[in-house]
């Protein structure tokens, strides 16, 4: 059985995902820290966000702070940051796409649970299996706060297990249906800012609520082998990045922006 977190990006294709710890310098999460703060102030009172299998208007909480990489040129420059893209490269290879990210920041006392979910199975404009999902810690993250936790293997076949309604408050309002064998192999990934998991978009995942007097935030960004994967652009709901390497005949659809290109403006 596995207890510990593994930090052997060699073990990532057996185990379904690999922990890089102080990826980030303090300085840089200061950075962070000050941007999420501003993007929490600046929220509206309501948002559209996807939950239980259909979009619906909700009070705005900032587990919801979705795409920001799109409208902010910060989250864009942090998702191309080079040693979040070596760690990336140690799992998927040396050409990478950027298909999309989300800030998950659990308040304290009362921060949403994400229940047993699968990350590929809502993504229906992706096309492959070569896809991983980057979860920077912004502030140390431990059981307590609801950190993350990873039931390794499951991602063995790429299985794309059926959702079924939590019935409960929590960000997604569906999971999947997870034996007590299983959740006992659950790993918790417990971390300090700066550090980041990476996991495989099949594997099973989930976190308990936040209700410690610690907020519990994270920036989730999601990568593709751009060999391997394609996305189906006219339906994918925010632009696609070049970030590494090549992208062979896809290349024209995806925004370049490999090391030494300016950025585009942000969307409005």
């Amino acid at each position: 059985m596995i207890t510990a977190p593994n930090t052997d990006p060699g073990r990532y294709g057996e185990e379904g995902f690999c922990l890089f710890r102080d990826v980030l310098s303090s300085a840089e999460i200061d950075a962070t820290r000050a941007e999420l703060d501003n993007l929490i102030a600046s929220m509206p009172k309501r948002q559209v966000v996807y939950k239980d299998g259909e979009n619906r208007e909700v009070d705005a909480r900032p587990e919801y702070l979705t795409e920001p990489h799109p409208r902010h040129s910060f989250w864009l420059e942090l998702c191309r940051h080079p040693r979040v893209l070596d760690a990336v490269e140690q799992v998927l290879g040396p050409d990478l796409i950027l298909i999309m990210s989300h800030l998950i920041v659990k308040r304290a006392g009362d921060g949403l649970p994400v229940a047993w979910h699968q990350d590929n199975t809502y993504w229906h404009s992706v096309q492959g299996t070569e896809v991983t999902t980057v979860w920077l810690a912004i502030d140390d993250t431990d059981q307590a706060n609801g950190c993350m936790q990873v039931i390794p293997c499951t991602h063995e076949g790429y299985p794309e297990l059926d959702k079924i309604s939590t019935g409960a408050d929590d960000l997604l309002g569906l999971t999947v249906e997870v034996t007590p064998e299983m959740e006992k192999a659950a790993v918790c990934l417990e971390m300090a800012a700066g550090s980041m998991s990476v996991h495989d978009s099949f594997v099973l995942h989930g976190s308990d609520s936040n209700t410690s007097g610690r907020r519990r935030a994270a920036y989730t960004m999601r990568y593709a082998n751009a060999r391997t994967v394609s996305v189906k652009t006219d339906e994918h709901w925010v632009p696609v990045y070049l970030v590494r390497g090549e992208a062979g005949e896809a290349a024209s659809k995806y925004v370049d922006i490999r090391p030494g290109r300016e950025l585009p403006p942000p969307l409005p």
